[in-house]
This record gives C-alpha cells, sequence and structure tokens, in this order.
C-alpha cells in the first residue's frame, strides 16, 4: 500500500509510544487492513497481547489517535519483531523509527542481545530503515507470505545490550529530536 501523496508533518516528539490495550485494537486493524494483504485478526492481537512476560506491543499515539504500532517477541537472548506498521497518511514522520526504538528498548530491557525480523523483499523503504538500526539480511525465506507468494528477507541484528549499539539508538533518538526529513514509514 502507498502512503498519501502529501503525507501531514508532524513532530514526532508529540507521538507517544504506549503500551497496546484493547481499546486501541480498532484502530490498530483500521491500519492492519491498510498496509497488509493478509491483515492479523482482533483474536491474534489479543493472544499476542495476552503474553504479557514474552511479548511487548506498543502503539505510537498522536492527538489521541493510533497511527502506528509494533509487537516484538521476547525469548532472552533473542527477540524477534512480530509486526511494525504505521498509517500510510502518516509515512515520512519518524514514526517507524520510533516504534522501533520502543521495541529494541522493549528487548533490550528483557535481557535480549539480538534482534530479528522477516520483511517483504519488495519493502525496500522498510529495509533501508532496518539497516539503519544495523539490522542485516541473513537469509531468505522463499514464498513466506502465502497471499502473494513474495519472498521474506530475514534480517537480523546482534549486540543490541552492548554500549556501541547504544550509541546507534541515541543517534535515531537525536534524529527524531530534530526533525528535518521523514523515515520510511514501516509497514
Amino acid at each position: 500500500m502507498s502512503a498519501l501523496p502529501h503525507p501531514p508533518q508532524i513532530d514526532p516528539q508529540a507521538v507517544e509510544l504506549v503500551v497496546m490495550r484493547r481499546r486501541h485494537l480498532r484502530q490498530v486493524l483500521r491500519i492492519e487492513s491498510q498496509v497488509y494483504p493478509r491483515p492479523w485478526s482482533a483474536a491474534l492481537f489479543l493472544q499476542e497481547m495476552s503474553r504479557k512476560t514474552d511479548r511487548a506491543y506498543l502503539v505510537a499515539r498522536y492527538d489521541a489517535q493510533v497511527i502506528g504500532y509494533g509487537g516484538v517477541m521476547i525469548a532472552p537472548p533473542e527477540a524477534h519483531i512480530t509486526t511494525i506498521a504505521v498509517d500510510p497518511g502518516y509515512h515520512r514522520n519518524h514514526i517507524g523509527t520510533k516504534l522501533m526504538l520502543g521495541l529494541i528498548d522493549s528487548a533490550t530491557n528483557r535481557g535480549c542481545r539480538s534482534v530479528s525480523l522477516e520483511v517483504r523483499k519488495s519493502n525496500l523503504g522498510a529495509q533501508k530503515m532496518y539497516e539503519a538500526f544495523g539490522f542485516r539480511p541473513v537469509g531468505v525465506r522463499r514464498g513466506y507470505y502465502v497471499e502473494t507468494g513474495e519472498d521474506a528477507i530475514v534480517m537480523w541484528v546482534e549486540g543490541v545490550d552492548l554500549p556501541k549499539y547504544g550509541e546507534v539508538l541515541d543517534r535515531h533518538r537525536a534524529t527524531i529530536t530534530h526533525v528535518g526529513g521523514g523515515d520510511a514509514g514501516a509497514s
């Protein structure tokens, strides 16, 4: 799915990350249906959200509206980002970057040292953002997205618990503090 031709410019500092709750689901599902050809169901989100010991799900809220969300599965020393999406109307506002920071912080706060994810082979914008977070391609899952048969690129970053990686996160935090451009907006 594509973003609107002229997405509104917002200050990412005005966007808050909060734990995903049941009350956010209607707006999460709206975004989910916009960005994924095979959206997750409410039941799947509820199941994931109920796993508080090994999952973390966040929503990005702006002006009382959910404009993005993401989740991470936590199994120290590894974590896996299960989903991340930004409302196409808010791409290029560093919302994906802010969500990635929150998800990686959630993982490292629970003892994770590496993070993985899958991304569509065609989603070059998201791959670029993940590379900026130090993720590198480590494999391909052929036909992973069954609705389209598209391959998934498996990306991985190690050492997220190390001070050197903290510098990477600090650079991203500085970017969203001093807004100028935009990110690719994960989808």
